[in-house]
């Protein structure tokens, strides 16, 4: 059975990935407050798996009470946009559209009100990456998170991920499927000439 190491802040998610891959898999699960500095111990998998968006090292911090209340409001002026949205008859399918484009932007908006302020950031999960990948550069890192957004999949992937896969968008089989396929990538003889040359490979490869 093949091996792979999860890291997240967050017991939960570990339990609930661990349920997704555990008939695949040989699932070591690192929780990301502490036990992550036990790299150096872990035996090399067949791939890594990661969060994307984590605390700093001290974990999570707690929220204010002034900044609960400030994202609260946010949520509550974004629900009401949407409500609004739902109920205006006098918009057109393209500016209907439009409207709702720019209500999920403001949405990101209130929800990063939620996370940043607990220190939760994609550089903390980049600089585990640069860090897995430099004790084991010959095991293919694919991240696996809920907040991940276009902008992030661009960075990861020119960083050297070989997929970044959306936290509950998709079923244990499409995850398990794109962890097959992360493997087959990384180590594939067009992904390893090109590594040959000091550039990344990774999903956009074709088939």
């Amino acid at each position: 059975m093949h091996r792979l190491v999860f890291f997240d802040d967050d017991g939960t998610e570990l339990a609930e990935f661990e349920k997704i891959v555990k008939d695949d898999y040989d699932c070591k699960l690192v929780l990301w407050e502490g036990d992550y500095r036990k790299l150096s111990r872990i035996r090399e998998p067949d791939i890594f798996v990661s969060d994307l968006y984590l605390p700093g090292p001290a974990g999570n911090k707690k929220l204010t009470a002034e900044e609960r209340k400030i994202a609260k409001e946010a949520l509550t002026k974004v629900g009401r946009q949407f409500r609004q949205l739902a109920a205006d008859q006098s918009l057109d399918d393209k500016a209907r559209l439009k409207k709702t484009m720019k209500t999920i932007d403001r949405a990101y908006g209130a929800l990063k009100l939620q996370w940043s302020p607990m220190g939760q950031s994609p550089d903390y999960g980049v600089a585990l990456f640069t860090e897995v990948k430099a004790r084991y550069p010959n095991v293919p890192f694919v991240f696996y998170s809920r907040k991940i957004t276009p902008e992030d999949v661009i960075r990861v992937l020119k960083e050297g991920a070989v997929d970044a896969i959306p936290k509950g968008a998709l079923g244990k089989h499409e995850v398990l499927a794109r962890l097959v396929r992360a493997q087959e990538i990384f180590h594939g003889p067009e992904a390893q000439r090109i590594r040959s040359q000091g550039l990344n490979a990774n999903v956009t490869l074709k088939r």
